[in-house]
């Protein structure tokens, strides 16, 4: 009977020993696991603050880059209306009765309409955000679909760009170079749409008759008006680009305004 207690005894005081190292062990493992989530949660806050900042850096960035390219866009939306209306003059002039009776006022007509613009978007931070996967860092979905859609309005651009160009060089210019003297146009060459203190040296006019009276004038019409409907793509687009750099800056100025 002695034993038999004594055996009820000690495996009571095992059982309470277990039961202690139990608790312990229990208490061990959620010390360590709040450490753990205590740890993340540091870690996640560090990380969101050194994602805010990289935010503020490039909205600033963005800023100056879409800055630059609406003053760009908005010059060469300046120089290619000047061509477009000049080109609507020119074929004016062919519909009147006595198109070549002042050949100066046709020699700076057919000047204005060569001095079209282009311009290279800056594109440096866009491009870097989008390639380096950094465009999940802009919190405004907005601001990332424009981003990501800017390529693709630069592009059509850039191939107006193109047909324009090759039909005025492969077209207009080989017609021209038949009938009129392209450098009596020098005198009216103006860069200041490009630099201010450029300066050319002037030519003097041809002393080679112009061969008006062998001119087409159908044909000379129709030249002009392709160059006119190539203009108007051209215009078109960067008319649109105009509009989305604005809009684009406001968003991104209204971000940079929640920073502060």
């Amino acid at each position: 009977m002695i034993k038999f207690f004594r055996r009820v005894r000690y495996d009571l005081m095992g059982k309470n020993k277990t039961g202690k190292y139990l608790k312990y062990a229990v208490g061990e493992i959620v010390l360590v696991v709040i450490g753990i989530l205590i740890a993340l949660s540091l870690n996640n806050w560090k990380e969101d603050l050194a994602d805010q900042g990289e935010e503020t850096r490039i909205l600033g960035g963005l800023k100056q880059e879409f800055e630059t390219n609406l003053a760009e866009v908005s010059r060469n939306i300046k120089l290619n209306t000047s061509t477009r209306e000049s080109t609507i003059a020119l074929i004016q002039l062919i519909h009147t009765d006595e198109p070549f009776a002042n050949q100066r006022y046709l020699d700076s007509l057919l000047n204005e309409v060569y001095m079209f613009g282009s311009f290279d978007a800056q594109t440096g931070l866009v491009n870097e955000v989008i390639s380096s996967g950094k465009l999940s860092i802009i919190k405004d979905t907005e601001l990332r679909s424009r981003l990501t859609g800017v390529s693709g309005l630069l592009d059509n651009l850039e191939e107006d760009y193109i047909i324009r160009n090759d039909y005025y060089y492969n077209h207009i210019i080989p017609y021209l170079s038949k009938y009129v003297s392209i450098i009596n146009q020098d005198k009216f060459m103006n860069f200041s749409g490009w630099s201010e203190s450029y300066e050319s040296n002037k030519l003097d006019d041809s002393p080679f008759k112009q061969k008006y009276m062998d001119i087409d004038l159908l044909q000379f019409e129709n030249l002009f008006a392709i160059h006119k409907v190539n203009n108007d793509f051209v215009n078109l687009d960067e008319y649109d680009l105009k509009e989305f750099f604005t809009q684009t800056l406001k968003i991104i100025n209204t971000n940079l305004d929640l920073k502060e």
